[in-house]
């Protein structure tokens, strides 16, 4: 069955349409989402690599045997590409050094986690795995992502979700992760101000407004 919605046919894209998310509330399409259960780790590799690299679509995420196939949509990019480059110039305004690692797949047999995020950053010098991930998450459901990025000790992790950062980090232990207001890796960062100025459709005028923010002015 998955596999059929997978392989473009005239019967598939049919069922495909019935499947399909619900508008969101301002009429835009969010993502869609698909979970397969009873995966091996070796089946989700032979996958991902049927699959293809460099692929835009779909995502991937694993963890325990349950796969996730993600499907994005144009307000999923538009809201990854705001906050991909407003974050840009919080960090050239702060003068933090970064390396930005995009949606690189983040995968580790050991603790069979797979994972590959909207954007992610190694703040102060590359690492193995990220500090900071964004996923966004315009409907609900899916494999359970923060156990995903606990399982690789990411310090912190945003969602962006209703039109609002919804901010979670790390506990001292690694073993789970608490809501936080303000990021302990960015704390000069404001989320709302963020969030307002992705709320902004203009790309030039949301960076404008965000940098003027940052500024405070």
């Amino acid at each position: 069955m998955v596999a059929s919605l997978l392989i473009p046919s005239e019967e598939s894209q049919n069922l495909a349409k019935l499947m399909r998310p619900e508008p969101l509330p301002d009429g835009r399409e969010p993502e869609g989402r698909l979970v397969v259960c009873g995966l091996s780790w070796d089946r989700y590799l032979a996958f991902d690599q049927a699959l293809g690299d460099d692929r835009p679509s779909p995502r991937l995420y694993y963890l325990d045997g349950e796969l996730e196939i993600m499907t994005t949509s144009s307000e999923h990019e538009r809201v990854k590409k705001w906050i991909g480059d407003l974050m840009a110039v919080f960090f050239e305004e702060a003068g933090t050094e970064i390396m930005p690692r995009g949606q690189a797949t983040m995968r580790a047999a050991l603790v069979e986690a797979g994972a590959e995020p909207d954007e992610s950053w190694c703040i102060d010098g590359e690492k193995e795995f990220p500090d900071l991930v964004l996923e966004i998450a315009l409907t609900s459901g899916g494999v359970r992502k923060l156990e995903i990025y606990q399982r690789f000790k990411v310090p912190e992790v945003w969602f962006w979700r209703r039109g609002k950062l919804e901010l979670f980090a790390l506990l001292p232990d690694g073993g789970a992760y608490e809501s936080v207001e303000r990021s302990r890796l960015l704390p000069a960062l404001d989320p709302e101000l963020l969030a307002r100025r992705v709320a902004i459709r203009s790309w030039q005028e949301a960076r404008r407004a965000f940098r003027a923010g940052l500024k405070g002015s």
